[in-house]
């Protein structure tokens, strides 16, 4: 091999790496993008299933509050003796 085709082979090896080497970053860029993408994805889902999860328990506590009033309001007796009886058990645990 001459001295001009081992420069020229050289430079073309030189070129190529280059090329490789921007390959590579838009690559690596490519797929860091993605994959932001993909875990602010699952993290708005997460978000809005944890929104939908409390605001269905919100209801729910408020529905079994509204029963509970709506029975004691039916039942004010049996309400009150229930809660003395509560209160004095609580009490007695507590007294020790």
């Amino acid at each position: 091999m001459t001295s001009s085709n081992v420069e020229s082979e050289f430079a073309t090896l030189k070129d190529d790496l280059a090329k490789l080497r921007a390959d590579v970053a838009a690559l690596s860029a490519a797929v860091r993008d993605t994959a932001s993408d993909t875990v602010q994805e699952q993290i708005d889902a997460i978000r809005d299933r944890i929104s939908h999860l409390a605001s269905d328990a919100r209801e729910e506590s408020q529905q079994r509050l509204d029963d509970l009033a709506g029975q004691i309001e039916e039942r004010p007796l049996t309400s009150v003796l229930l809660a003395f009886g509560v209160g004095l058990l609580i009490g007695k645990l507590f007294d020790r």
